[in-house]
């Protein structure tokens, strides 16, 4: 009796799919690695260009990370002087000039109150996630609440508001303003790290049942290797 041709024991179809099975593997290790990199080259090269761009048009050549540490020491240079007392009212003059400007006083403000609500004193733009209805009855999105008293809009719809923000799956920087009543956001016990990650993931990431503790770090090791184990061990059987 002869053997089909394409049988599980068919060592070149077993080889294909045992070095497909590694090249999957390969990619998932190696994948967040690279995106890693790429941000954060991406992110040298933006800010390093800041001052070096100036600094290589001055001396005629580029010096990599130069800009980076100049811009470091000149942020803190100007912390160190709105600290002083001379420092204060040169900004406080500096804030009234600008914000009466005709021209630039309405986005000098907007994007004051933005920077310092994201990176101020205060440093969170995001204070829990919830449900929200949205866009129609029955249907709920993870939302980001951004303000938990919202007074005046509590004012105009009649009972009390939240201001939340609806971001876009994959990309969550774009989104969607919504002033909800607090009686129709639902609480959820998820970090707002994790919640992102289901956005992201377009639902694929789910975060642990009902735990407000940080996610697994980096890759699941153990569920990657175990894939690849039980693979193996069905092909040789």
């Amino acid at each position: 009796m002869t053997l089909p041709s394409h049988t599980p024991l068919d060592p070149p179809r077993t080889l294909m799919r045992l070095l497909r099975k590694y090249f999957i593997v390969g990619l998932v290790v190696i994948a967040p690695v690279g995106l890693t990199v790429f941000v954060l080259v991406w992110v040298f090269q933006r800010i390093d260009s800041i001052l070096g761009v100036p600094l290589r048009t001055a001396i005629g050549f580029r010096i990599p990370g130069l800009g980076l540490v100049l811009l470091f020491v000149f942020l803190i240079l100007v912390g160190w002087i709105v600290h002083l007392a001379a420092g204060r009212q040169l900004l406080r003059w500096w804030n009234r000039a600008l914000s009466r400007f005709p021209l630039t006083g309405r986005i000098y403000n907007a994007v004051s109150q933005i920077t310092q609500s994201i990176i101020g004193s205060r440093r969170r733009l995001f204070y829990r996630a919830v449900l929200v209805p949205y866009p129609t009855e029955g249907l709920w999105v993870v939302a980001f609440v951004t303000n938990e008293e919202a007074s005046e809009m509590s004012s105009w719809v009649g009972e009390p508001c939240l201001n939340v923000f609806v971001p876009t799956t994959p990309n969550p920087t774009s989104g969607f303003m919504l002033i909800v009543p607090k009686n129709r956001a639902i609480p959820i016990d998820t970090p707002v790290d994790e919640a992102m990650k289901l956005i992201v993931s377009g639902g694929a990431v789910i975060p642990s049942a009902g735990s407000a503790k940080a996610g697994r770090a980096g890759l699941d090791l153990e569920s990657l290797l175990k894939d690849s184990r039980e693979w193996k061990r069905d092909k040789l059987e």
